[in-house]
């Protein structure tokens, strides 16, 4: 059952918004301004707020522990900060868009070192970092708008591979790096495209007016214009419903709880 006394805070995520039955929804922090996206490490959420240029560190229960950034080029500071990856929550990977890095810390927010095209990629061109992710060898793979290819190094910032991206892909707006493969959302093509490691072809999954993902265990939660919906390889299940375009702009599941970000929210599922 959905908690009345919520409906007046949900209002940030979808004005007059109808949620399906069965499903408990919680929003654990507001006012946020122009988040991107976010990741959940093993002590803590972390949240890119491009339209502040900076992290916000949240605990579990959506209180705010700390504030990480400012506008700037310098050590600590971002430029339209895009997306944000973690491994294991022992190193903090955040692409910052701006000042063409990504800029690597600890867990305790201590830097660490920044990945820039020249220093590491030894290309005369800048690299556009956008999205990224991290495998289980903790290498971080992104996408570099400028180039149209992915790019990947290992934890320490060497350079592992520049991998370009197949004819099928028109389009990255997401990226998600699971046992070795690599999921793509595609608006431009309404799929969500799997590759290998090395940039082949492996398979899609239909998202068509979809604007965020995540892929876990065979299912596919998809946020679409109109509803949040879990695809399974039979099965399809609408998770939530909303009355008008939804504004959601990351999705993160945890056991039962889905996490979704919308640019000035962040709300917690709890899916029956």
């Amino acid at each position: 059952m959905i908690r009345l006394c919520l409906i007046a805070t949900l209002s940030v995520l979808i004005a007059n918004s109808a949620f399906a039955q069965q499903t408990s929804v919680d929003t654990l922090y507001s006012g946020l301004k122009k988040a991107t996206s976010f990741t959940v490490g093993n002590d803590a959420i972390y949240i890119v707020e491009a339209g502040a240029h900076r992290v916000l560190k949240l605990g579990f229960d959506g209180k705010l522990i700390e504030k990480y950034g400012n506008r700037g080029s310098g050590n600590y500071q971002f430029d339209n900060p895009l997306d944000i990856a973690t491994t294991n929550g022992l190193k903090l990977f955040v692409s910052d868009k701006g000042n063409n890095r990504i800029q690597v810390f600890d867990k305790r927010w201590q830097y660490l070192s920044s990945i820039k095209a020249k220093e590491q990629f030894q290309t005369a061109s800048e690299i556009t970092p956008t999205f990224l992710g991290v495998n289980k060898f903790g290498e971080v793979i992104f996408y570099n708008d400028g180039s149209g290819s992915l790019g990947k190094y290992n934890e320490d910032g060497a350079m592992l591979d520049q991998i370009p991206l197949p004819g099928d892909v028109k389009n990255v707006s997401g990226l998600q790096i699971i046992d070795g493969s690599i999921f793509i959302l595609d608006k431009k093509s309404e799929f969500v495209h799997k590759i290998s490691a090395n940039g082949f072809y492996e398979n899609f999954y239909e998202a068509k007016g979809s604007v965020s993902f995540f892929y876990r265990d065979n299912e596919m939660y998809l946020a679409k214009n109109k509803i949040l919906e879990k695809q399974g390889p039979l099965t399809k299940k609408t998770i939530l419903s909303f009355e008008k375009r939804s504004e959601i702009n990351d999705i993160y599941v945890v056991e039962n709880k889905i996490y979704i970000l919308t640019s000035h929210a962040l709300i917690r599922i709890l899916e029956e």
